[in-house]
């Protein structure tokens, strides 16, 4: 049953490779918008009635790809410090969290760089440059993860001892 799941070892690992998956996503989509909408003005629907929605597409590919990468990204970490509290742990396991965060943080650094490989292609160098959050967060990606792997460690093994408690006749 889900109510006794134990163990929060991989969620920086997951935190890792889901925000590198939407950066490069992301960044893609910021390439395509852009152009979807200069063919659709070269195929002559730029009348004043699509010009609007040709513009809102443009500024969907501009602007809204980086809010979008914000919101995920503020979310996963607030999603990850919320089951850091949720999630009971014994303090011997810390030496575990220490060793999973220093992997998570060693993996950190190739996949920083598999994105800078991506983003400084050819195609992709331009619409990198106008996607400045991505590329701010997914260069700091290393010392992100680490701070909020030190961060969801401190919560971890520094809550109240009273929450979660084992209740009379539960299996835990």
């Amino acid at each position: 049953m889900l109510e006794y799941k134990k163990g929060d070892l991989p969620d920086m690992l997951i935190f890792l490779v889901t925000i590198f998956i939407f950066a490069i996503g992301l960044l893609i989509f910021a390439f395509i918008i852009p152009q979807i909408s200069l063919g659709l003005e070269g195929a002559g629907l730029n009348n004043s009635d699509a010009q609007s929605s040709i513009d809102e597409l443009t500024k969907l590919g501009e602007e809204g790809m980086q809010r979008g990468f914000l919101f995920l990204f503020t979310g996963f970490i607030m999603g990850l410090m919320i089951s850091s509290f949720l999630v009971r742990t014994h303090p011997i396991f810390i030496f575990l969290y220490i060793l999973f965060l220093g992997i998570t943080v060693f993996l950190g650094t190739y996949i920083g760089n598999a994105f800078e490989q991506v983003a400084t292609s050819d195609a992709l160098a331009a619409t990198t440059l106008d996607q400045g959050l991505i590329s701010i967060v997914m260069q700091n990606i290393v010392v992100i993860t680490l701070i909020v792997g030190a961060l969801s460690m401190i919560i971890i093994f520094a809550k109240f001892s009273g929450f979660g408690t084992r209740r009379e006749g539960s299996p835990l």
